[in-house]
Order: C-alpha cells, then structure tokens, then sequence
C-alpha cells in the first residue's frame, strides 16, 4: 500500500530532480558557446604541437648544416659563428627546454579546454589538465601570471568531475580554466611572438648565421665541383640550407602570425563564456592562422 506521506515524497523528488534539471540546461554552455570553445582550443593545440615540432626540426637542421660547413670549409674565421665544434650551438637544450615548455602548455591548454567541452570522462582530459597545471608551475613567465590559488583552482576544476557530470559544472570547469588562465596564456603567446620573430628572434638569428657561410661554402663547391660526386655532396649542403632558410621565413612568420592571433581570441574567449552573443571573429582568425601554420609546416619537406 502507498501512503499519501510516500507520495508526495516520490513527488518531491521528482520536482527537486526538475529543478535541478532546469537550473543546469539553464546555466550550461550554449551550443555557440561550445563552438567556440573547440575552436579555440583545437586552435591552441595546434600552434602548441606544430611550433614543438618545428623548432626540434630547426634544431636538428641547425646540427645537420653545422656539420656541412665543416666539411666543406673547415674552420671558418666568422666570429659570428663562434665555437664551432659546439654543433648545437644557440638550440642548447636548457634553452629548448625553455621554449618547449611553453609550446607544449599551450597545446596541453588547448587539449584540457576541448575535453571539458567534449569528453568529460576521458583519459585524455586528466593527462591534458595534468600536463597544463604542471608546465604552467614550471614556466616562471607564466607562473608569475597565477597565484598559488589560480593554480590549484584549475586543477581542482578538473578534478570536481564525476561520474554524474551535469552541464553547469561543465560550464563552471571550463569558465574557471579559461578565466585563470587567461594572462598566463597570454604570457606564453608574447615568449612566442618575441622568440620566433622572423626578423630579431634568437630562432631566426641562430639559424641565420649557420644559414649564410653554409650557402656560401655550398655554392663555391657546387660551382668548382670536378665531379658528379663533389657537385652531389654540394648540392646536399645547398639544399640543407635553402630548406632552413624556408622554414625560417615563411614557418617563423606563421607562428608569430598564430601567436598574435590568439592572444586576441583568448581575450574573445574569456567574452564569449559571459557573453555567449558576442562575435567569434578573433577566435575564427585564430584557428585560419593556426591552420596555415600547419599547411605550411607539411608542405615543407625535410631530408
């Protein structure tokens, strides 16, 4: 038999259950919203992993064009090149190191911020948060963007997802992410824009000054070469430093491009989870400038 008492007790849960259902659809991010959120970070992920990659490539040609020169002219008089016996000189790995850190905060952000969004309850959202929250403590750049609180704030909005995983935590994890992380990622674009500028960044003038006596070295022997052989170890050299000296100009200014793009969508970004009718063009200038990025990095062929 069922009391009029458990009745009105199976009601009342019913209707708490309704209320909550409406508070959250009412409270959770808007289908633009969420667009623009996967934008974005799909956007950061790529600029994150593309500029990883590229830079251990220029690095690696560094080393490969430092060898040629070598061989092709022997010790060189050029003060600019310096200790030449140090193959990897100006791609130091505590400096890679540095700049690999940022690189890969920015992808791991943009990674977090696409789980949130997607697949709550995915590997891959707590081994993004993990990486976002410990390169972020690691890089003093950004780390003087964040408070002790921030950070903990953000991996601890990770964290709060269980297994009933309702729309408006989702909505709070990813405001809280993107709100605390905001100058840090701003941060970490302007180390990108300042280091990968094509004209005055220490990537371009390293790669520069192995580029031009390599050219050099390469033409004179390609042009007095006596053989197929000596003209074929020539042209090898030549074609190691033209290629660099493409990847330099046209992936370098790709990256700033990217760079500066997103620093202005992380400013859209951050309007667009207060203000889900605000226009999304900076973020949509950013993921064609991520994606060019990327064209251009494969178009490029390295030997």
């Amino acid at each position: 038999m069922v009391t009029p008492n458990a009745t009105i007790s199976g009601w009342g849960g019913i209707l708490v259950l309704g209320l909550i259902l409406t508070f959250g659809s009412g409270c959770a991010l808007s289908a633009k919203q969420k667009a623009a959120i996967n934008q974005f970070s799909d956007s950061a992920a790529t600029l994150g992993d593309v500029t990883s990659s590229e830079l251990a490539t220029m690095r690696s040609g560094a080393i490969k064009m430092t060898i040629e020169r070598l061989l092709l002219g022997g010790k060189s008089k050029d003060p600019n090149l310096g200790d030449q016996a140090t193959l990897d000189r100006g791609f130091e790995l505590n400096r890679m190191e540095s700049v690999v850190g940022a690189t890969r905060t920015l992808a791991a952000y943009g990674k977090t911020l696409s789980a949130l969004v997607d697949d709550t309850q995915s590997d891959e959202l707590n081994a993004a948060s993990q990486e976002f929250v410990a390169s972020l403590g690691q890089i003093s750049e950004a780390q003087k963007r964040l408070t002790d609180e921030q950070l903990e704030d953000i991996g601890a909005a990770v964290q709060e997802i269980g297994t009933f995983w309702i729309d408006w935590k989702r909505k709070r994890a990813v405001t809280t992410v993107i709100r605390h992380s905001q100058q840090a990622v701003d941060n970490l674009c302007d180390l990108l824009i300042r280091d990968f500028d094509p004209q005055k960044g220490w990537v371009a003038l390293q790669l520069q000054v192995i580029e031009n006596p390599l050219l050099a070295e390469s033409t004179n022997a390609l042009y007095d070469g006596a053989s197929y052989y000596e003209r074929e170890v020539a042209l090898g050299a030549f074609r190691l430093a033209h290629g660099s000296k493409m990847r330099r100009t046209e992936v370098l200014t790709r990256i700033v491009d990217a760079a500066v793009a997103m620093k202005q969508a992380n400013t859209a970004i951050v309007d667009a989870i207060d203000r889900p009718g605000l226009s999304t063009q900076d973020i949509r200038t950013f993921a064609e400038r991520a994606q060019s990025l990327k064209n251009v990095a494969n178009l490029i062929v390295t030997d």
